[in-house]
């Protein structure tokens, strides 16, 4: 039987994965999408989706060609909803859609749209959701669970820390730190670190509030 791939969320993020999925068809083994599971319910999908909503993160039972893609948009419910499939022994995967990895660099089970680019020695963990047109540069290190939206561009030597969600378009230059669960605004120029929990807007961006 093929690899079934289930998408973790119907939302907006959710339909996004599904419509890359379904546009690239090149994969590094043969797979069919088999729905999603959403925490809100079988209303969450939507009728013209065409997948059926397979149940709730908390009680899937997952069978063993079944692998899960996370796309849920808000990092901490991301977090939450991953940690209880995997106490339930769910098993992720990776799908990288039209995406160019530099040479020496690593990435772990997440999301990677279309056109999406890294540098050499980069490194990228798990569950993240980098999506399309976004550029990282070279010797960068993004953590676990981190939300980066389209076209969005990072320069080399930048640390992206657990957590943190950068908007559309937003840029950050060499060897800036972005803090654990920070949030950088739509078509923000980041040219200094991002504390923890800070969430940063404009050019030059600016702390607007912290958690």
């Amino acid at each position: 039987m093929n690899t079934q791939i289930i998408i973790l969320g119907a939302g907006g993020l959710g339909r996004q994965v599904l419509a890359q999925m379904s546009a690239d068809p090149s994969r590094g083994t043969a797979w069919e999408i088999a729905g999603f599971l959403d925490e809100r319910g079988p209303d969450a999908v939507a009728d013209n989706l065409n997948y059926p909503w397979l149940g709730y993160p908390e009680t899937f039972e997952p069978a063993e060609h079944h692998l899960v893609v996370a796309a849920v948009g808000d990092t901490r419910s991301r977090r939450h909803q991953v940690g209880l499939l995997l106490e339930n022994n769910v098993r992720f995967v990776s799908i990288t859609t039209q995406f160019v990895l530099g040479d020496r660099a690593t990435y772990g089970t997440s999301f990677f749209g279309i056109n999406v680019h890294t540098g050499v020695d980069s490194r990228i963990g798990d569950y993240c959701f980098l999506d399309q047109d976004v550029m990282i540069g070279h010797d960068c290190v993004i953590e676990d669970y981190v939300h980066l939206a389209p076209r969005v561009l990072v320069a080399g030597y930048v640390h992206i820390c657990e957590g943190a969600t950068l908007h559309s378009g937003a840029m950050v230059v060499k060897g800036v730190t972005i803090g654990k669960n920070a949030v950088v605004g739509m078509g923000a120029v980041v040219f200094k670190d991002v504390p923890e929990g800070a969430t940063v807007i404009g050019n030059p961006a600016k702390i607007i509030f912290t958690k």
